[in-house]
């Protein structure tokens, strides 16, 4: 019965290792098709900001019309692109038609923020060669760089951003092995006016404060891609942050003259930051490459010691690096400065 069961056992291994490679096989994702030149259909922000980095010229169009502060460092080319739509969350999708009229040659599809089957399905329905990114968290995007930019012909741009977008997840990692050696720092991520929208625990559109060493105050699940869930004050209240993060101007308004946020230790003790957004917002909406500078930006604020340790160089001085390297922007002293210090009041909440 032994030998039966022991010759029966080698070709049922066999058969569920093979089953396995399929599945395996299947879940791999498909290469990015060659597209060397012709415009190129970003389907959602995440892809669209990706390919605003690599090649800028190669836009097919905007997923929503920019706000003001992208003309401060964007081309007049790309300022200038139709708006063509796209799926980036509640129900929004493309303009087929208008698609089809700028002739892309390839569309760039991601499940980051939103599920790409209809994406995917609705590239296929227009006969375009589609290329999947993946772009679920910011260690992706070295690999996204490099695959999109063999794709369309400028590799050594990809390489380029790759590499810059490698030191930088390398820097992070160094930074949270020391924080993880101090008292953890807690933040309240606050979104929409009133600041009573966050993110959950995993969210990619919070992924910045886990990335420096930090932790998300919130105790709460979601499970959506889009995120913003309503809380409550009294959540807050409860949570105690050590610091409070927002890129909403009212929100930022509400928390800074409204009595009861005062009742958090953080608002009292000024631990209240506003982040950049010149030429898009930094942190989040959408969960771009901007992230890379975002974090250690954070950093800076945060854990101004252990950022100086780790990166060496001035936040200022990073920024205007990083403008130079993805926007091939040169900015001076005091335009960084005035990237790194905004407004609120320039911010209105749109999403």
């Amino acid at each position: 019965m032994r030998r039966f069961l022991a010759r029966l056992r080698a070709p049922l291994l066999g058969a569920a290792l093979l089953l396995h490679g399929a599945f395996a096989l299947a879940q791999t994702p498909a290469a990015c098709p060659s597209a060397k030149s012709g415009p190129v259909y970003g389907s959602s922000p995440v892809n669209n900001y990706l390919l605003l980095a690599l090649a800028p010229e190669r836009m097919a169009g905007l997923n929503f019309p920019w706000s003001k502060q992208a003309a401060q460092i964007l081309p007049r080319q790309v300022l200038d692109l139709p708006v063509l739509g796209g799926w980036f969350g509640q129900g929004k999708t493309a303009n087929l038609e208008q698609v089809l009229r700028v002739h892309p040659t390839l569309a760039l599809v991601s499940g980051a923020t939103v599920g790409a089957q209809a994406s995917t399905a609705a590239m296929r329905k227009l006969g375009l060669p589609i290329c999947p990114v993946r772009l679920d968290s910011l260690t992706d995007y070295p690999a996204a760089f490099r695959e999109v930019g063999q794709a369309l012909g400028i590799a050594a741009r990809g390489k380029a951003l790759a590499a810059d977008a490698q030191t930088t997840l390398d820097d992070l990692a160094a930074l949270r092995q020391r924080v993880s050696r101090q008292p953890p720092v807690r933040i309240y991520y606050a979104e929409g006016e009133d600041g009573l929208a966050s993110e959950c625990p995993g969210s990619i559109h919070a992924e910045v404060i886990t990335a420096i060493g930090a932790h998300n105050a919130l105790h709460c699940t979601d499970g959506s891609r889009f995120g913003m869930v309503r809380v409550s004050f009294e959540q807050i209240l409860a949570a105690d942050p050590d610091w409070i993060l927002t890129q909403d101007g009212p929100a930022m308004r509400a928390i800074q003259t409204e009595p009861r946020w005062r009742l958090l230790r953080a608002v009292r003790e000024g631990h209240v930051l506003f982040a950049p957004q010149v030429p898009f917002r930094w942190i989040d909406r959408p969960p771009s490459f901007m992230r890379l500078q975002a974090a250690p930006w954070l950093a800076s604020r945060i854990f101004p010691a252990d950022y100086r340790a780790v990166f060496k160089t001035p936040i200022d001085a990073r920024t205007e690096a990083f403008f130079a390297l993805y926007f091939k922007r040169t900015l001076s002293a005091a335009q960084a400065r005035a990237i790194l210090a905004p407004d609120p009041a320039d911010f209105p909440t749109k999403y």
